[in-house]
């Protein structure tokens, strides 16, 4: 499903800004007379949606997630989708698309420009290589234009157009040829579809109609507030910068990259498109308390001898080669190498060799044996249906997200009903 934003540190810059805003619960009303007019083509896509089968069963499981922990799944996609909707539906209007669309990008990355999927698909719209070719997009080592906002939403109408002239009376062959391709589209049998993608389909209805009936105001204001806190800096000579080079400082490594998404490797090769990297300013450069100098950093290159570079990295639930990569800042393809891999697939609990240094964002194994039980500095916390790490801590006055996420080892998207994490002790 979408992804999960709790440990994103965008969470925590707009709770900041205002407080609630993001983690308040919400208590969802029906309104039909409030439900905002559809399109002709939005109206048909739910009819044929209705027609799959077992569309209530399917619409009932996607709905209890949304609404789950006070609809905090719907919350932080929203509040994800705010700082870009606009432009986008802007774009559709432009080419008299239905807006519409832009609950697809919603309902497949919850509008993640830094996501990387199976299939090598990258980008809000998970867009896979072959098709961000025929539309112009560049993607080369070190770049990848699917997730630049100014290039991915006039690609994805171009997209949208053509697939609308290849199917133009059927809005579900449509959505399947952008999101699968030409060729699913044109075998569509409403009989055979695949359990997880007639599950998503109805997870796209079910966010199509709530949709409509979510009534809150727009958090753009508040993004607009978080983006004066950070600048576009750069390097007066030429000469790549080093997302490595982070690490030392303690800073937000995986929020700094996420932000920056569009740079696939360590090493920031500038372009004539971004001649700069989008920083966290006021808490990196700015005044006495500056942790970084961006002097030092434009002549700072990555020592070539690496101490400990061969480690191994267990792959987690939601972990594909592509956002391991990212974070380790070498090619999918260097990762094959290393572990004779001859395709993309991986499974949770696989053990993969690592020849580069170890990311700071990744937490070691706890030690074993019974010095770690006895240790007293933490409780017991078992995981509820629905609950998250945010969650967890917003029960506990004196625990702070960060806190949850140095105390434990599990990822937040391996989060299940049954685990038991750490609560640091007060």
């Amino acid at each position: 499903m979408i992804s999960d934003f709790e440990g994103h540190g965008w969470v925590n810059d707009m709770e900041r800004i205002e407080p609630g805003c993001i983690s308040n619960p919400i208590v969802p009303e029906l309104t039909v007379e409030q439900w905002r007019e559809l399109s002709p083509w939005a109206n048909a896509l739910i009819s044929e949606l209705e027609a799959l089968p077992l569309a209530e069963h399917h619409a009932d499981r996607a709905l209890d997630r949304l609404l789950e922990n006070g609809m905090m799944r719907f919350k932080l996609v929203h509040a994800q989708s705010d700082r870009h909707r606009s432009a986008m539906e802007t774009q559709l209007d432009a080419h008299e698309l239905p807006l519409e669309w832009v609950i697809l990008p919603m309902a497949l990355t919850g509008w993640d420009n830094s996501y990387y999927g199976p299939g090598r698909r990258a980008g809000p719209w998970a867009m896979d290589m072959p098709t961000a070719f025929s539309l112009g997009l560049t993607i080369r080592r070190g770049w990848d234009e699917r997730h630049l906002p100014e290039r991915m939403g006039p690609a994805a109408c171009r997209r949208i157009l053509d697939i609308q002239s290849e199917f133009p009376q059927s809005p579900i062959q449509q959505v399947l040829a952008f999101v699968q391709g030409i060729q699913a589209a044109r075998n569509f049998s409403a009989d055979s579809l695949d359990a997880d993608v007639l599950g998503w389909l109805h997870l796209l209805r079910v966010m199509m109609q709530v949709d409509r009936n979510f009534h809150r105001d727009s958090l753009a204001a508040l993004w607009a507030l978080r983006d004066k806190e950070w600048s576009a800096c750069s390097c007066q000579e030429e000469g790549p910068l080093f997302f490595q080079y982070l690490t030392q400082f303690g800073s937000d490594f995986r929020m700094i990259k996420n932000e920056n998404p569009w740079f696939t490797t360590d090493s920031i090769g500038l372009t004539a498109d971004r001649h700069s990297v989008w920083l966290p300013a006021q808490r990196l450069l700015g005044g006495d308390s500056a942790l970084i100098s961006m002097t030092e950093w434009c002549g700072w290159r990555p020592s070539t001898v690496v101490p400990n570079s061969r480690w191994q990295h267990v792959v987690q639930s939601g972990e594909v080669l592509g956002t391991i990569a990212r974070r380790c800042g070498v090619r999918i393809e260097d990762i094959q190498d290393w572990n004779a891999l001859e395709g993309d697939m991986i499974q949770v609990g696989q053990s993969l060799e690592m020849r580069c240094p170890q990311p700071s964002t990744t937490r070691p194994s706890p030690p074993s044996g019974p010095a770690h039980e006895s240790v007293s500095s933490w409780t017991w916390h078992t995981i509820k249906e629905g609950e998250s790490y945010w969650s967890i801590a917003r029960q506990h006055s004196h625990v702070e997200l960060d806190d949850l996420l140095k105390c434990n080892d599990t990822a937040p998207e391996a989060l299940r009903p049954g685990m038991k994490v750490r609560i640091p002790a007060q």
